[in-house]
């Protein structure tokens, strides 16, 4: 029997370029966006958890890329809004616009940074993506985009009206009459 001739290099190169690959590009792809993926979410955990123990920042280390803002801000908002990078956009905003963001409003006191989208996070601009607001407008806009099923946009919430009763009156007088019940002889002591 005669022994098997050994393959040279070329021969072995070119034999396993033209064999089929294990796994296609697109696979390739899928699992590696797939691992970053798990890494970002391990990490804003790990962080999230952090903040949860030691009341530390989440961003305390250092700035973090928007993908890591945006799983933080999905597992505990309030570890999102207490980090050091909203509260460098948030101050931002406020020096930009001083008082509500709402054109018959005149509130300078007490206003707070509302994030209008939430594709933004991590990545907030000021005066496109975020809106400073007195705490009877932003009960007012989050009224009206329950109502609506939607977010509000910039301008909508610039029309907003902080005279015009948040529920109307027709509905509350049904309601009165719907719920409401005989006089008691307690009624009467008052």
């Amino acid at each position: 029997m005669s022994k098997p001739r050994d393959r040279s290099l070329q021969e072995t190169m070119r034999a396993r370029r033209q064999a089929k690959p294990l796994l296609t590009v697109e696979e390739l792809r899928r699992r590696e966006a797939a691992r970053e993926q798990a890494a970002i979410e391990d990490e804003a955990a790990r962080l999230v958890e952090l903040w949860r123990r030691a009341g530390t920042q989440v961003d305390a280390g250092g700035a973090l890329v928007p993908p890591v803002y945006r799983a933080i801000f999905a597992l505990d908002s309030d570890a999102y809004y207490g980090s050091r990078h909203w509260g460098r956009r948030a101050k931002a905003q406020l020096a930009a616009a001083p008082e509500c963001e709402v054109e018959r409003c005149d509130e300078h006191a007490d206003l707070a940074v509302r994030l209008l989208d939430q594709r933004a996070l991590g990545e907030e601009r000021v005066g496109v993506d975020l809106i400073a607001l007195c705490e009877s407008c932003a009960r007012r806009a989050d009224r009206q985009s329950r109502a609506l099923g939607r977010p509000l946009s910039r301008e909508e919430i610039a029309r907003l009206d902080p005279r015009r009763p948040l529920y109307d009156p027709d509905a509350i007088s049904a309601l009165r009459a719907r719920y409401a019940r005989p006089l008691r002889r307690s009624d009467l002591r008052r």
